[in-house]
């Protein structure tokens, strides 16, 4: 018996040992996508695979002269990330069945320096502000069914500022949520953009993952 418990007992080790190896050896669970030209930086989900350049195209295509468009600047920067391996470049900005993370950088205009508020990085890719929905609505394009969920300002010692905006609505009957982060930095020469979308039900199954994708955004630009 006792040699029996030894036997046991060891076993148990060395299964403890080999189970502590493959763990150290299994990939990590985020993965960071930086932009060391304009100092910005977050975590993303290792399995999420890059969004191709042709899809980013039409993705830019369809953020058009809004001001996370080429109406807020020139692009410095952009990436996506999709949860899909091989995602349609139509659902990257809205109604997509899967997680997809756009982020951007834009070389401000001056004029939009000048007058850059936090209503107006609010309003950056959807009208999410009750001034902007209703100017939305007399033009024909609703906001049905919108729902703020949660917002927030951003401040850092560094001087960077900007909001934090979880928001919902209805298009083509199917709900949707975006969790959106824009920042500028010190000098309000930049327009940082992180934010994520999918369709509700997809947002509430990954909402752990996004969570940790919004907090890590970090910007130090000067």
């Amino acid at each position: 018996m006792i040699r029996q418990l030894r036997r046991s007992a060891v076993g148990l080790v060395a299964a403890g040992t080999m189970l502590a190896a493959l763990t150290a050896c299994a990939a990590p669970a985020y993965t960071y996508a930086t932009d060391n030209n304009d100092q910005a930086y977050f975590k993303v989900t290792s399995d999420w695979p890059r969004v191709s350049s042709r899809a980013m195209s039409t993705l830019q295509l369809k953020l058009g002269s809004t001001l996370a468009g080429t109406g807020g600047g020139s692009f410095a920067c952009t990436r996506a990330y999709d949860a899909a391996v091989d995602p349609d470049p139509n659902v990257l900005l809205i109604g997509s069945p899967t997680p997809v993370v756009y982020a951007s950088v834009h070389k401000l205009k001056t004029a939009l320096r000048q007058a850059l508020s936090f209503n107006q990085m609010r309003d950056l890719v959807f009208p999410v502000t009750a001034g902007a929905r209703q100017q939305a609505a007399s033009a024909g394009i609703p906001m049905t069914g919108f729902t703020l969920f949660a917002n927030s300002t951003i401040t850092t010692p560094d001087g960077v500022r900007g909001i934090n905006e979880l928001y919902g609505f209805i298009d083509g009957g199917q709900p949707l949520i975006f969790d959106q982060t824009v920042l500028t930095n010190s000098s309000t020469t930049k327009l940082y953009l992180l934010m994520v979308q999918c369709n509700e039900k997809c947002f509430s199954s990954h909402v752990a993952q996004i969570k940790t994708i919004v907090q890590s955004f970090t910007v130090r630009g000067s």
